[in-house]
């Protein structure tokens, strides 16, 4: 299964919930593959030491095979296809035939990654725009992390849920959106609280039933570019990210 993290909104925990729920899948026994395929590289900065490796960059720009871009990780059980900021640059010349950049990923990856690995995680940029559509072209289900407390996440939810839909009209397998999980909470403060209420009440099970808390060993680890189950395995982020895991692997098995 290939999954997307989507939100239009940036700051939700995309990369942070990409790299921590890929590490908990391959404690899990998965093999996981993850895809960076926002240019802000943020996920290939925690699970790629810093290499001269092929990106995603040198796939789109020269035409590397894109198998070539992919690298294990210090992580066991973890591959990733990493990005690179220079990406960035190059997005203008992709939009040039946007019919055939949509389908770039699904065509030259798609196929691999469900014969090689268990899950395939894509981390995306904070927009609707032409990677992240990319990226639903080639998933099965997407993910939508949501800021507890922020208006403007949930505005980003119901813009991703419109691409997710959007999306699912172009391809030819079946694409749905998953569930959204609401990160950063902190249940003491009572705009949090409401949140939470608010999307399990309108949203139903569209929503997680795990959450993930506002927790510094995330942040300190984040600043060691390592994932919490790594840096501090034992803490509340960590225990929160496997119950996440869990429910997920319940989700796509039931």
């Amino acid at each position: 299964m290939i999954i997307s993290v989507i939100n239009n909104k940036g700051g939700v925990g995309k990369s942070t919930i990409t790299q921590n729920l890929a590490h908990a899948l391959a404690n899990k026994g998965k093999k996981v593959l993850v895809i960076d395929q926002d240019p802000q590289s943020n996920t290939t900065s925690v699970l790629l030491p810093p290499t001269n490796a092929n990106t995603l960059f040198n796939f789109y720009k020269d035409g590397i095979p894109i198998l070539g871009c992919i690298y294990p990780t210090p992580y066991e059980g973890i591959d990733i296809l990493p990005n690179s900021n220079k990406t960035d640059t190059i997005e203008v010349s992709l939009y040039a035939d946007v019919r055939q950049s949509y389908f770039l990923l699904r065509d030259n990856l798609r196929e691999h990654v469900l014969s090689a690995y268990d899950i395939a995680l894509i981390d995306c940029p904070p927009n609707l725009g032409l990677f992240v559509m990319m990226a639903l072209i080639c998933s099965d289900s997407a993910i939508v992390p949501i800021e507890a407390g922020s208006r403007y996440s949930v505005d980003g939810f119901v813009s991703a849920f419109e691409a997710i839909e959007g999306a699912a009209g172009a391809v030819q397998h079946p694409l749905k959106f998953l569930r959204a999980v609401i990160n950063k909470v902190d249940l003491r403060a009572t705009i949090h609280k409401s949140s939470v209420d608010y999307l399990r009440r309108v949203y139903g099970e569209k929503i997680f039933q795990t959450t993930i808390p506002t927790n510094t060993d995330i942040q300190k680890a984040e600043m060691e570019r390592e994932t919490v189950l790594r840096y501090a395995p034992h803490c509340n982020g960590a225990k929160r990210f496997k119950a996440l895991a869990d429910e997920l692997l319940e989700i796509v098995n039931g």
